[in-house]
């Protein structure tokens, strides 16, 4: 399996915002609060600045979904390389 950058022109994700109010998640309803792939759903929840642990190489894809290969460069430096 080669591993492609989340950067690439042909890979899609979207950062979707809350839309509930402050007194339901802690969020204003435009904040972001998901990182989704875009191909199968499969979606994190952003966390917040002081444990900010979300990364693209946490999304829990289907099994056959185009975009598991899609991983940030830190993992390639840490795991790959």
């Amino acid at each position: 399996m080669s591993l492609r950058s989340f950067t690439d022109k042909e890979t899609h994700f979207a950062i979707v915002p809350s839309g509930s109010p402050p007194s339901v998640d802690g969020l204003a309803i435009s904040e972001p609060k998901w990182l989704r792939c875009t191909t199968c759903g499969a979606q994190i929840r952003i966390d917040g600045p002081e444990g900010h642990t979300t990364t693209i190489d946490n999304l829990p894809h289907e099994r056959d979904c185009p975009q598991r290969d899609v991983v940030s460069r830190d993992y390639v430096d840490r795991f790959v390389r």
